[in-house]
């Protein structure tokens, strides 16, 4: 007996692995997320990635996808992928006290945007003297949906080049 040929092909997944690649956000020197002035984000308490601390006074999306978050104090933006990865940048720490000073929204929430495509618009000098900290967390918050996650090895990164490679799990 030779059996059911169509049981194989019924049974017998075939999956590809998805991948993703986050370019920067921001110009600026890469930080560990290990490192960053606040144990919530050092501790990977809301997930994992890198910090940047800018040198350039726009966030743009480092992927393609849906603006799912915008913060009405403008310190921190999510974005969604197709893929339902879920990407949170943060700008420096504890600025939600600065009560969006400092910030210009660019999109709004529900906005579909490409990679590179401008998010908010930081006030540097302003940011420098109010924040806290600079040091801006870039994380996926959505961990378990991440097979594989290399980060960048570069300490210094411009806009478009990438800050992490992310293999999704099969679904």
């Amino acid at each position: 007996m030779l059996g059911n040929p169509f049981k194989k092909m019924f049974y017998q997944k075939s999956f590809e692995e998805h991948s993703l690649t986050l370019l920067t956000p921001l110009s600026g020197k890469i930080i560990p997320i290990t490192q960053v002035d606040d144990p919530v984000f050092a501790q990977c308490m809301v997930g994992d990635g890198v910090a940047i601390l800018p040198n350039s006074d726009k966030v743009v999306s480092p992927v393609s996808g849906t603006v799912t978050t915008l913060f009405p104090t403008l310190h921190a933006v999510g974005i969604t992928t197709a893929d339902e990865l879920e990407i949170l940048i943060h700008v420096g720490l504890d600025t939600v006290e600065l009560k969006g000073r400092g910030f210009t929204q660019l999109v709004c929430q529900g906005q579909v945007v490409t990679a590179g495509t401008p998010l908010i618009k930081l006030e540097l000098d302003i940011l420098k003297k109010t924040a806290r900290s600079l040091q801006t967390p870039v994380i996926i918050t959505n961990r378990q949906k991440v097979k594989k996650l290399e980060k960048t090895r570069a300490e210094e990164i411009r806009y478009g080049d990438w800050i992490m490679k992310v293999t999704l799990e099969e679904q």
